[in-house]
C-alpha cells in the first residue's frame, strides 16, 4: 500500500521550492550550516568564487597543523556536498581538492574566498 506523503520539501538537505516555472533545487540551510560551522558566517562576500590572478600550487604557503589541516578536509568535504546544486563553485571547489594531502595556509586562504562567496549567494541553486 502507498501513502501519499504531499510535496517533497527538503531531501538530503536540499530544498525544493515550487516555481511557475517548474521546481527550484538550493542548500541554502546546508551553505548555512556550514558557513556557522566555519565561522564565516559574518564574513564580508566576495563576487568570484577564486581569485583570478594568484595561482595555486603544493608550494606555497605554510604546511597547516593537524588541527587546522582536519578543519580544511572537513569544509573542503561539505564544499563538495555543496556543488550539487550549487555548479558555479565547482571549478573553485575542484581547484582547493587538489591540496587535500598537504594544504597549506595560501590553500585555506582560497577555501575561505569560496566561502566568502557562498556567504554573498546562499540562495542560488538549480
Amino acid at each position: 500500500m502507498l501513502k501519499d506523503l504531499g510535496d517533497l520539501h527538503f531531501f538530503l538537505g536540499i530544498e525544493v521550492r515550487k516555481t511557475s516555472d517548474g521546481l527550484v533545487l538550493t542548500q541554502a540551510r546546508y551553505a548555512t550550516n556550514l558557513l556557522v560551522r566555519s565561522g564565516m558566517d559574518k564574513a564580508k562576500p566576495v563576487d568570484i568564487p577564486l581569485s583570478t590572478t594568484e595561482k595555486l600550487s603544493i608550494t606555497n604557503g605554510t604546511r597547516l597543523g593537524n588541527d587546522d589541516s582536519s578543519k580544511y578536509h572537513s569544509v573542503v568535504g561539505a564544499l563538495q556536498y555543496l556543488i550539487l546544486t550549487r555548479p558555479d563553485l565547482s571549478f573553485a571547489v575542484n581547484k582547493v581538492c587538489q591540496f587535500l594531502h598537504a594544504p597549506t595556509t595560501v590553500h585555506w586562504s582560497a577555501v575561505k574566498r569560496i566561502l566568502r562567496y557562498v556567504r554573498g549567494t546562499v540562495d542560488l541553486g538549480l
